[in-house]
């Protein structure tokens, strides 16, 4: 199962991307040269997410993805409901809209 969603990530700027899913992680990536390499191919793994946050900044749909080492991710999720289904059938956690 592969899915394909077109996120941006809120992280030194806003950063237009996307998010593939896969059977194993979420990798993010953007093709903005001036951030750090980690967030260029940002791979996160299932297993390594503790929960996923819906939200919104300003009128934007986001979901913040937590990791179970305390760093968090947020996006910009024009597909919000669809990614959340998909994270949810991956095991991680939905916690109430923020």
């Amino acid at each position: 199962m592969k899915k394909y969603f077109i996120v941006s990530l809120c992280k030194e700027g806003v950063l237009g991307g996307g998010m593939l899913l896969d059977s194993e992680k979420a990798t993010y990536k953007t093709g903005k040269v001036t951030v750090s390499e980690k967030y260029r191919n940002l791979e996160m793994r299932y297993e390594e997410m503790a929960e996923m946050v819906p939200g919104h900044t300003l009128f934007w749909p986001t979901v913040t993805i937590k990791m179970k080492n305390s760093e968090e991710y947020k996006f910009i999720v024009f597909a919000r409901a669809k990614l959340l289904v998909a994270l949810a059938q991956m095991g991680v956690t939905l916690r109430e809209e923020m």
